[in-house]
């Protein structure tokens, strides 16, 4: 299924143009994204990942395979679950006043998302696809967004990742992330596409934001490993 290797499918096709791409490997440009990618999980394809990545630098990638030891360090493994949002999500009343964001809140987008940390997250990230946000007092309190984008190409469906949800912790508690994550889930099914998104197992907010997702209509589809690769 398409979900199991999302990164790749993604950076082989609809966001060539954010990464590098070869044959069977392929990796978003460094200030987009420390995500990397494999079409599969032999040793030659984790050589030609290496080939763009220098060393001493880590990529993170889903089910790699075994690296091989003279090219990679394996650092750890994140544990994650994958969800993804089957049936249609239905629009809701709010008063919240959010907006969009773009370049010109660039970085605050990367401030919060360092003091927040949902996730990988680089000063280029947010060219990846649409983010909403809330202000207040001039600072960006909550936002969220896109990150992997599978485009609905010759009948078959395309898949949209919700990412980068994450909200001051001042602020927590009021129903911002829901709201910003249904915005940007009925986008992404507008344009025929399955909303996903992946939650970090043990971390702070795992619990909080199962809930927030489960309450706009995600479904919890599989556990997944990411491995933090080190370029030796």
């Amino acid at each position: 299924m398409q979900l199991d290797n999302p990164a790749w499918l993604a950076l082989s096709g609809e966001q060539r143009e954010f990464g590098l791409v070869g044959e069977r490997a392929a990796r978003y440009q460094v200030d987009v994204s420390p995500i990397a990618a494999v079409a599969d999980q032999s040793a030659e394809a984790l050589q030609e990942l290496a080939g763009f990545v220098e060393p001493g630098q880590a990529v993170a990638v889903v089910d790699p395979g075994k690296p091989p030891e003279d090219l990679w360090r394996l650092a750890t493994v994140v544990p994650l679950t994958q969800w993804y949002c089957p049936d249609p999500v239905h629009e809701q009343e709010t008063d919240l006043d959010w907006v969009e964001l773009g370049d010109a809140e660039a970085a605050e987008m990367y401030r919060l998302v360092k003091e927040t940390d949902p996730g990988p997250f680089e000063r280029r990230t947010h060219l990846l696809g649409d983010y909403v946000g809330v202000i207040r007092d001039g600072n960006l309190v909550a936002m969220a967004g896109e990150r992997i984008c599978i485009a609905a190409e010759g009948g078959a469906t395309g898949y949209r990742e919700v990412s980068a949800v994450c909200t001051d912790p001042e602020f927590t508690g009021r129903g911002f992330a829901q709201v910003l994550v249904r915005e940007i889930a009925l986008r992404q099914q507008r344009l025929g596409c399955v909303p996903f998104l992946h939650v970090r197992i043990g971390s702070p907010a795992e619990r909080q934001a199962s809930r927030v997702y489960e309450k706009v209509g995600f479904v919890r589809r599989k556990d997944v490993g990411m491995s933090i690769l080190v370029r030796l």
